[in-house]
């Protein structure tokens, strides 16, 4: 990924390389292993998906549901381009002292997703851009359609699992819960702090924090 001025606008551009389809297999590898392991068999999204995932379409059905991404300035085989977005990702707003009103809107985007029937699957904080005081959702290509409870656990679990290591996560975690309820109706997915547990080992840079903070209540959280 890189900055560049396009046409007088500064834009993000993203680029396949072979390293992009080593990560992208890790993800799909391990969405099937963790799934199995479970006992929730479930089958990731699938490849030939995650470059229409990107497109004006699943953004503008996107946007009908109330979840902003960033424009699309154009996307070839190999090369797509955003719109830049000045506040840079959430982990970073986060980690920085933003207000916790911002995990309660990632919260709510995910249970509004949910509602609609659909999954993000790779759902960290990284991949939300902050505008001012909202949220803009990016890196869509694992997106489907599914409503099981082991995808949805991943969901809620990735977007966790990525913050976990942060001082302020039981803040943070307690925000994203009540923004999640507000959309969805119900409380997390029971397979969602096990998920994060299990995936917190890729994402924390803090091992202490994180086992710190994993030790705290999170029954109240719950769906049985």
């Amino acid at each position: 990924m890189s900055f560049e001025e396009r046409a007088g606008q500064r834009v993000v551009v993203k680029r396949t390389k072979p390293t992009t389809a080593f990560h992208e297999y890790i993800l799909l590898s391990t969405y099937t292993m963790i799934s199995l392991l479970m006992g929730h068999p479930s089958a990731p999204p699938p490849a030939d998906s995650i470059a229409k995932n990107e497109g004006k379409e699943t953004r503008a059905s996107l946007a009908r549901l109330g979840i902003p991404t960033p424009r699309l300035v154009s996307m070839s085989e190999g090369e797509l381009v955003e719109e830049f977005i000045e506040g840079g990702d959430l982990y970073r707003a986060l980690a920085s002292g933003a207000q916790h009103a911002l995990a309660f809107q990632a919260g709510a985007l995910t249970g509004r997703l949910h509602g609609a029937g659909y999954v993000f699957t790779d759902n960290k904080a990284q991949n939300y851009l902050v505008s001012g005081e909202s949220l803009l959702r990016t890196d869509l290509g694992f997106l489907q359609k599914s409503d099981s409870v082991y995808a949805r656990s991943m969901d809620v679990g990735s977007f966790l699992a990525s913050v976990i290591d942060l001082p302020g996560y039981r803040d943070v975690e307690q925000a994203f819960y009540e923004g999640y309820r507000r959309e969805a109706g119900h409380n997390f997915p029971y397979l969602s702090i096990v998920i994060r547990n299990i995936l917190s080992a890729g994402f924390a840079s803090d091992t202490r924090m994180a086992l710190k903070n994993m030790m705290g209540d999170t029954g109240r959280l719950i769906a049985f």
